[in-house]
């Protein structure tokens, strides 16, 4: 019994669902009283603590307790094909590249805050505190790295405004730094990045080059296209939601660097004078302390990098090394028939629905806004219902950006047909003469984007399917602002420097309208 017990726990935990003490103390007990045994040295069938230690050191050699981390279910829900498609693809795209020219980037943030650390105090002291400033910022940087080791220099990325000078000395060599409202990189901080990072390595290297990074919408614009077919660059976009197992930054470089950033900002807070009394980390010395965590985490060789893509399978290729991190199938196991005879049927089918979910056929209720008056109660007949200002999409925008007004959108139309009929198109037959004809780079369009088909403010930036498919730049009111014009009174409208790119289909575009007088800040 107890060696079907621990085959039944191993394929729990292969399938994300490890089981504790006490859920293996209460499943021997249903498991005795299912069968009608009764075991006397258990009370009432429960066996105790000593009996689970007992278990434990029984069955060493197949099972042990280790400390357990939380993955979405998004994530688990990557199974073998997904990856053996993946692999089949990049076996041709990888085909005769040297590790040179094979190169992962990825994103990530430095805290602000150096964690928990053990210290000496008094015996017996339940709640030792310690006297240290931090905070929850952090500092997104953007770091790329080469097949055969190499680091190339970090992209820093700054929350803030506004870039000073003192905020860019000290770094590591060959260092850039931006900055952005959002502390995270958009479609135009990445084609900065591409274009001075990866671009001037790129060009010191012979043949075909490749880049591996995020399935992300932001990180591919058509300028980046052109950029790479000029330098012999392909892209390769990894399986939605496996970066944890396809990754190489991810899965053996951000680790240790954080564990070093950790050591190097409790060292800054407690020896450095401007530490010591700095509420939150200074962006003139971030620089240098993201120096001194490259120097003690970068390994002779970049042995911790290389590391990364072997253990992701990408260089040298094996897909093996990611397809033994997944659940066993069962159904193809070689074991023999005693052993898959102890694993129930229904346990099976049990783990596969838990990981990889069933087909959802309930239609997603959309949410309405209720517009009600503040300090106003409404009832079911009195109250206007919109549409849900929810962003569009759940990948493409973050949570803190909200669309361009489209009050503000047609009534601009309006005024410049009045003004300029020539180049303008009447709003009240829009629908009837967006066409392919109409349409060319350089158009300005309102289009109806995500799921709860919100209005935005577009600029085509190329035809992908003639009549059909499209890419174009959509602005965000983020940080929106207006000012009024001191002859007319009317109102200025200003745009941001945010700009992120989408495709859509023809069926999306609502109307054609002419170029905005009010634009007066962001390049579409």
């Amino acid at each position: 019994m107890e060696k079907t017990l621990v085959t039944n726990i191993i394929k729990c935990a292969d399938w994300g669902y490890p089981i504790s003490e006490l859920e293996l103390r209460m499943f021997v007990k249903y498991h005795l009283d299912q069968i009608g045994c009764n075991v006397k040295r258990f009370k009432n069938n429960y066996p105790g603590m000593d009996w689970v230690k007992s278990f434990l050191k029984r069955h060493k050699d197949r099972i042990s307790q280790r400390m357990c981390q939380n993955i979405k279910r998004s994530r688990a829900a990557v199974s073998k094909n997904i990856i053996n498609e993946y692999f089949d693809n990049l076996s041709q795209t990888l085909e005769g590249v040297p590790s040179s020219n094979i190169i992962n980037y990825d994103e990530t943030n430095l805290s602000d805050d150096p964690g928990r650390k053990k210290v000496i105090c008094k015996r017996g002291a339940k709640y030792p505190e310690r006297v240290m400033n931090q905070s929850k910022s952090a500092t997104s940087v953007m770091f790329a790295a080469s097949a055969d080791g190499q680091l190339l220099p970090p992209y820093v990325i700054y929350k803030s405004a506004h870039l000073y000078d003192t905020w860019t000395e000290g770094g590591p060599p060959g260092t850039r730094y931006n900055r952005s409202p959002s502390d995270w990189i958009d479609g135009q901080l990445f084609l900065e990045w591409y274009t001075k990072i990866i671009i001037p390595y790129c060009r010191r290297l012979n043949g075909k080059k490749v880049i591996i990074g995020d399935n992300l919408s932001s990180h591919l614009s058509n300028e980046v296209i052109r950029l790479s077919e000029k330098h012999s660059i392909d892209f390769i976009f990894l399986p939605p939601n496996s970066t944890h197992l396809t990754q190489p930054l991810d899965v053996a470089f951000f680790r240790p660097l954080k564990g070093a950033w950790r050591n190097v900002l409790e060292n800054w807070k407690i020896c450095s004078r401007n530490g010591k009394m700095a509420a939150s980390i200074n962006k003139d010395c971030f620089p240098s302390l993201l120096k001194n965590t490259l120097c003690k985490l970068v390994t002779k060789n970049g042995e911790n990098i290389k590391a990364g893509f072997e253990k992701t399978g990408i260089y040298p290729l094996n897909r093996n090394r990611v397809l033994n991190m997944l659940p066993p199938d069962t159904e193809n196991d070689n074991s023999s028939i005693n052993d898959i005879s102890l694993v129930s049927e229904n346990l099976n089918t049990f783990l596969k629905e838990s990981r990889y979910g069933t087909p959802d056929t309930t239609k997603k209720q959309r949410k309405k806004r209720l517009k009600v008056q503040p300090g106003k109660s409404i009832k079911g007949n009195d109250f206007n219902i919109s549409e849900s200002e929810d962003d569009p999409g759940e990948e493409n925008f973050n949570e803190a950006d909200t669309p361009v007004d489209n009050e503000m959108i047609v009534n601009e139309a309006k005024e410049d047909q009045q003004s300029s009929s020539s180049n303008s198109i009447n709003v009240g037959q829009m629908s009837n003469i967006i066409i392919k004809n109409n349409i060319k780079e350089g158009t300005w369009v309102v289009v109806k984007y995500g799921e709860t088909k919100k209005l935005y403010f577009v600029k085509i930036i190329q035809i992908l399917q003639k009549g059909e498919l499209y890419e174009g730049s959509f602005t965000r009111s983020s940080n929106f602002s207006s000012s009024y014009n001191d002859e007319t009174k009317d109102p200025i409208y200003i745009f941001p420097d945010i700009i992120d790119f989408y495709t859509f289909k023809l069926d999306a575009i609502v109307m054609i309208v002419p170029p905005p007088k009010s634009l007066r800040r962001g390049r579409m």
